[in-house]
């Protein structure tokens, strides 16, 4: 009797298991590579908080989140992950959404729908969840809300919407024509690199994009470089590390999105992008640090602004 009443309650709970989700192996795989080759690129990048919203279908499910959010009931050990898994029906979050938020406070928590729902193709789906691995890595930086806050752009707003909805001038004609001109201006000097124009090329880039920062103002100009900060450097990242990825088609992505970030600058449509500009503009610049070999990666997280971090390699630049 004992037996079959255990046999019983086995395959109860095995019927009240949830099946395997088909892309853990795949968030698995992203998790190691992060610990694993994350840290050369940015320090702790690998220690820092993976947790994840899958939403697929009419259920979102939750892995490796160090707590259980109400509303959320256990459904076992992910066995591909090896973290705990939860899961709750489908709310109101879009099936294609790309973000990491804190959604359930603190830490952030990418929330990202399927390859299919997010219309993006298996490397690309793979880089973007490093991408937002990124902004969970920002993050936990120390300090990161105070100082975001301190940059007082919030406007009243408790949501963090604003880092989204800033009324920036996208579409004054002054600040569109700077941003014209800058933009072309850093495509030119991402082509100069290894050459003998480089030099002349970045100061007339950096001329440039003084000349920008005037035309949008001092508070616009600060909310720009916090998004160049935060967007444009997570965008390079998406290059650093596909580039490092053993995955074939990851790397070749990665070749795929620089081309995509040079054709962006060559042809600035700021009116047209809006705050879209930044990822183009930012990974730009952190591949111009990149090619005057400065330690801007170091200073990076003590800064909420790139345009040190760029005045600094570019002295580094003169000094080589």
């Amino acid at each position: 009797m004992g037996v079959a009443l255990g046999m019983l309650a086995f395959l109860s709970a095995q019927a009240a298991a949830p099946p395997p989700e088909p892309l853990a192996p795949e968030i698995a795989t992203l998790r190691a590579f992060a610990r694993e080759r994350g840290d050369a690129v940015w320090p702790g990048f690998g220690a820092a908080p993976f947790g994840l919203l899958l939403i697929r279908g009419e259920r979102e499910i939750l892995l490796c989140h160090p707590t259980a959010p109400p509303g959320f009931t256990a459904e076992g050990r992910d066995a591909a992950t090896g973290c705990p898994r939860l899961g709750r029906p489908r709310g109101a979050l879009p099936a294609g959404l790309l973000a990491a938020m804190p959604i359930f406070g603190p830490p952030a928590t990418i929330v990202m729908g399927t390859p299919e729902a997010t219309r993006l193709g298996a490397a690309r789906w793979r880089s973007t969840i490093l991408h937002e691995h990124f902004h969970q890595w920002q993050a936990a930086l120390p300090d990161y809300y105070a100082r975001v806050g301190a940059l007082d752009l919030a406007g009243g707003d408790e949501t963090g919407m604003w880092m989204l909805n800033f009324a920036f001038p996208y579409e004054d004609a002054p600040t569109t024509a700077a941003f014209a001109e800058t933009s072309r201006a850093l495509a030119a000097a991402l082509a100069a690199r290894g050459g003998d124009a480089f030099a002349a090329r970045l100061a007339d880039y950096l001329a440039r994009r003084r000349a920008f920062a005037a035309a949008a103002g001092e508070r616009n100009w600060r909310y720009f470089e916090f998004q160049l900060w935060q967007e444009g450097i997570a965008r390079w990242t998406e290059l650093a590390l596909g580039r490092a990825s053993p995955d074939p088609a990851m790397r070749a992505d990665a070749d795929v999105r620089e081309a995509e970030i040079r054709r962006a600058l060559d042809h600035p449509d700021l009116a047209g992008q809006q705050r879209l500009a930044v990822y183009a503009m930012g990974a730009g610049e952190a591949l111009l640090m990149e090619a005057c070999r400065a330690p801007w990666r170091s200073l990076y997280p003590a800064v909420l602004a790139l345009g040190p971090l760029l005045e600094e390699a570019a002295r580094t630049c003169r000094r080589s």
